[in-house]
């Protein structure tokens, strides 16, 4: 038991001892964002109501990592996408949310579970506030990492256009792990393949396809 849990913590304190000399020489790496961009056969604002919803997101991921909504956030879910329904205010110039919103989620990344706090910083229709001249209504999500794994922050923000009678729909990550490059490109090419595996889900189920 011993040797195991020595090896763990000198594996921690090599990589620590290795992100402090890189940012001292090299300056933070900042990796480039996640973006994909693709379609789902739906109006805006039924595209938007899939995007928003917080509740999908255990369901369009691998069985190797969970998002799982804790307890104390299920009534703060619910509220939330109550007063963003874009049907519900489609009559109102702005859904009636006051932001920052926090989200309390478990977090599973091959089995190994640690908390993650989600902040939504913007939920908007674009076109009422001068962003979209379509007569088609157009939404934006943000939501931000407030507590969780990503030490230099994260950032995921979802558009919803209109596209050819359905939705597009461009989803862009900014993140930074640990501002050296190993585990920041390590994670680009996982945050990739979970969005993109995402996309591939809510097509099967909302048809569409990806686009880039």
């Amino acid at each position: 038991f011993a040797m195991p849990v020595l090896l763990m913590c000198g594996c921690c304190a090599a990589a620590v001892g290795y992100r402090y000399v890189y940012t001292k020489l090299m300056g933070r790496h900042t990796p480039p964002p996640v973006t994909v961009s693709f379609t789902l056969q739906k109006s805006t604002q039924e595209a938007f109501a899939v995007i928003r919803n917080p509740q999908l997101l255990d369901q369009t991921t691998p069985f190797w990592f969970r998002l799982i909504i804790r307890t104390e956030s299920v009534e703060a879910i619910n509220d939330f996408l109550a007063k963003s329904d874009p049907l519900v205010a489609e009559n109102l110039p702005t859904f009636p949310l006051k932001l920052p919103l926090y989200f309390d989620y478990w977090m599973l990344a091959f089995i190994v579970p640690f908390p993650w706090r989600s902040k939504v910083t913007q939920c908007e229709k674009l076109h009422d506030s001068g962003k979209s001249s379509s007569s088609t209504p157009s939404f934006q999500l943000t939501y931000e990492q407030a507590i969780g794994p990503f030490l230099g922050g994260f950032i995921h923000t979802h558009t919803v256009i209109a596209r050819d009678g359905g939705s597009q729909i461009d989803d862009s990550i900014e993140f930074d792990v640990t501002s050296e490059p190993v585990v920041n490109n390590i994670t680009w090419y996982v945050l990739n393949y979970l969005l993109r595996g995402r996309c591939e889900n809510l097509n099967l189920s909302y048809g569409g396809s990806i686009v880039t």
